[in-house]
Protein backbone atom coordinates (compact mmCIF):
# COMPACT_ATOMS: atom_id res chain seq x y z
CA UNK A 1 0.00 0.00 0.00
CA UNK A 2 1.02 3.20 -0.75
CA UNK A 3 1.56 5.64 2.30
CA UNK A 4 1.51 8.68 0.45
CA UNK A 5 -1.18 8.36 -1.66
CA UNK A 6 -4.27 10.39 -1.04
CA UNK A 7 -7.46 8.66 0.26
CA UNK A 8 -11.44 9.56 0.83
CA UNK A 9 -13.02 9.30 3.67
CA UNK A 10 -13.30 5.34 3.56
CA UNK A 11 -9.83 4.48 2.77
CA UNK A 12 -9.84 4.05 -0.60
CA UNK A 13 -7.08 5.27 -2.45
CA UNK A 14 -7.85 8.69 -4.64
CA UNK A 15 -7.01 7.72 -7.99
CA UNK A 16 -5.26 10.67 -10.47
CA UNK A 17 -6.69 12.06 -13.43
CA UNK A 18 -4.36 10.09 -15.92
CA UNK A 19 -4.60 7.04 -14.12
CA UNK A 20 -8.57 7.60 -14.14
CA UNK A 21 -8.29 7.83 -18.50
CA UNK A 22 -6.02 5.02 -18.38
CA UNK A 23 -8.11 2.60 -16.88
CA UNK A 24 -11.25 4.37 -19.01
CA UNK A 25 -8.91 2.89 -22.02
CA UNK A 26 -8.40 0.01 -20.66
CA UNK A 27 -12.16 -0.80 -20.05
CA UNK A 28 -14.18 -1.42 -23.09
CA UNK A 29 -17.74 -1.90 -21.38
CA UNK A 30 -19.28 0.74 -18.59
CA UNK A 31 -22.35 2.02 -17.39
CA UNK A 32 -24.06 4.86 -18.52
CA UNK A 33 -26.66 6.75 -16.74
CA UNK A 34 -29.13 9.44 -17.01
CA UNK A 35 -32.53 10.46 -16.10
CA UNK A 36 -35.67 9.67 -18.10
CA UNK A 37 -39.26 10.48 -17.07
CA UNK A 38 -37.98 11.46 -13.62
CA UNK A 39 -36.23 8.21 -13.05
CA UNK A 40 -32.32 7.29 -13.22
CA UNK A 41 -31.61 4.60 -15.70
CA UNK A 42 -28.07 2.78 -16.05
CA UNK A 43 -27.45 0.87 -19.11
CA UNK A 44 -23.88 -1.25 -19.99
CA UNK A 45 -22.69 0.19 -23.09
CA UNK A 46 -19.50 -0.33 -25.32
CA UNK A 47 -17.62 3.42 -25.40
CA UNK A 48 -14.19 4.30 -27.03
CA UNK A 49 -12.14 7.09 -25.75
CA UNK A 50 -11.51 10.37 -28.08
CA UNK A 51 -9.36 12.43 -26.30
CA UNK A 52 -11.32 12.72 -22.22
CA UNK A 53 -14.30 12.00 -24.03
CA UNK A 54 -16.74 9.13 -23.91
CA UNK A 55 -18.23 7.83 -26.85
CA UNK A 56 -20.58 5.17 -27.45
CA UNK A 57 -22.64 4.29 -30.38
CA UNK A 58 -26.24 3.33 -29.75
CA UNK A 59 -30.07 2.70 -31.47
CA UNK A 60 -31.53 3.18 -28.29
CA UNK A 61 -33.82 5.90 -28.53
CA UNK A 62 -33.91 6.92 -24.71
CA UNK A 63 -30.00 7.53 -24.73
CA UNK A 64 -30.56 9.28 -28.22
CA UNK A 65 -32.87 11.57 -26.66
CA UNK A 66 -30.66 12.36 -23.62
CA UNK A 67 -28.25 13.51 -25.80
CA UNK A 68 -29.82 15.51 -28.62
CA UNK A 69 -31.42 17.32 -25.71
CA UNK A 70 -28.05 17.70 -23.88
CA UNK A 71 -28.58 16.21 -20.86
CA UNK A 72 -26.59 15.57 -17.78
CA UNK A 73 -24.81 12.10 -18.28
CA UNK A 74 -22.98 10.11 -15.90
CA UNK A 75 -20.63 7.13 -17.19
CA UNK A 76 -18.85 4.23 -14.76
CA UNK A 77 -15.94 1.47 -15.09
CA UNK A 78 -15.25 -0.45 -12.70
CA UNK A 79 -12.77 -3.96 -12.20
CA UNK A 80 -12.78 -5.74 -9.13
CA UNK A 81 -10.53 -8.83 -8.03
CA UNK A 82 -12.26 -11.24 -5.48
CA UNK A 83 -8.99 -13.46 -5.12
CA UNK A 84 -7.04 -10.22 -3.81
CA UNK A 85 -10.09 -8.32 -2.31
CA UNK A 86 -8.88 -5.14 -4.84
CA UNK A 87 -10.34 -3.28 -7.19
CA UNK A 88 -11.34 0.00 -8.74
CA UNK A 89 -14.00 2.37 -10.28
CA UNK A 90 -13.60 5.70 -12.42
CA UNK A 91 -16.71 7.88 -12.69
CA UNK A 92 -17.34 10.59 -15.35
CA UNK A 93 -20.03 13.16 -15.15
CA UNK A 94 -20.73 15.16 -17.94
CA UNK A 95 -23.16 16.65 -20.99
CA UNK A 96 -24.51 14.39 -23.76
CA UNK A 97 -24.57 15.22 -27.42
CA UNK A 98 -24.91 13.44 -30.36
CA UNK A 99 -21.75 13.54 -31.94
CA UNK A 100 -21.93 14.85 -35.63
CA UNK A 101 -18.44 16.29 -36.37
CA UNK A 102 -17.67 13.51 -39.15
CA UNK A 103 -14.05 13.49 -38.62
CA UNK A 104 -14.57 12.53 -35.06
CA UNK A 105 -17.06 10.04 -36.15
CA UNK A 106 -14.90 8.32 -38.74
CA UNK A 107 -11.88 8.21 -35.63
CA UNK A 108 -13.76 6.48 -33.43
CA UNK A 109 -15.65 4.08 -36.12
CA UNK A 110 -11.73 3.54 -36.80
CA UNK A 111 -11.00 2.56 -32.83
CA UNK A 112 -14.51 0.33 -32.26
CA UNK A 113 -13.81 -2.54 -34.50
CA UNK A 114 -16.22 -4.53 -32.63
CA UNK A 115 -19.96 -2.58 -32.73
CA UNK A 116 -21.91 -3.81 -29.89
CA UNK A 117 -25.31 -2.88 -30.88
CA UNK A 118 -28.21 -4.92 -32.28
CA UNK A 119 -29.15 -3.92 -35.89
CA UNK A 120 -27.38 -2.32 -38.51
CA UNK A 121 -24.90 -0.29 -37.14
CA UNK A 122 -25.43 2.46 -39.76
CA UNK A 123 -28.77 2.60 -37.93
CA UNK A 124 -27.08 4.15 -34.78
CA UNK A 125 -25.59 7.28 -33.43
CA UNK A 126 -22.47 7.98 -31.61
CA UNK A 127 -22.91 9.90 -28.44
CA UNK A 128 -20.33 11.53 -26.86
CA UNK A 129 -20.05 12.16 -23.18
CA UNK A 130 -17.81 15.38 -22.38
CA UNK A 131 -16.79 15.68 -18.92
CA UNK A 132 -17.29 18.23 -16.29
CA UNK A 133 -15.18 15.76 -13.71
CA UNK A 134 -13.30 12.96 -13.95
CA UNK A 135 -12.73 10.51 -10.40
CA UNK A 136 -11.61 7.34 -8.97
CA UNK A 137 -11.26 5.21 -6.33
CA UNK A 138 -8.62 2.01 -5.92
CA UNK A 139 -9.13 -0.67 -3.23
CA UNK A 140 -5.93 -1.90 -3.06
CA UNK A 141 -4.63 -5.38 -2.11
CA UNK A 142 -4.12 -6.22 1.42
Amino acid sequence: MNLDAATDHSGLRVMTTDECLERLGSAPIGRVAFVQGGEVVVLPVHHVMHGTDICFRTSGSSKIEAAADHDPMSYEVDDFDISTRSGWSVTVAGVAAILDDDEVVADVESRDPMPWTIGDPSMSVWVRIRPDSITGRELEPV
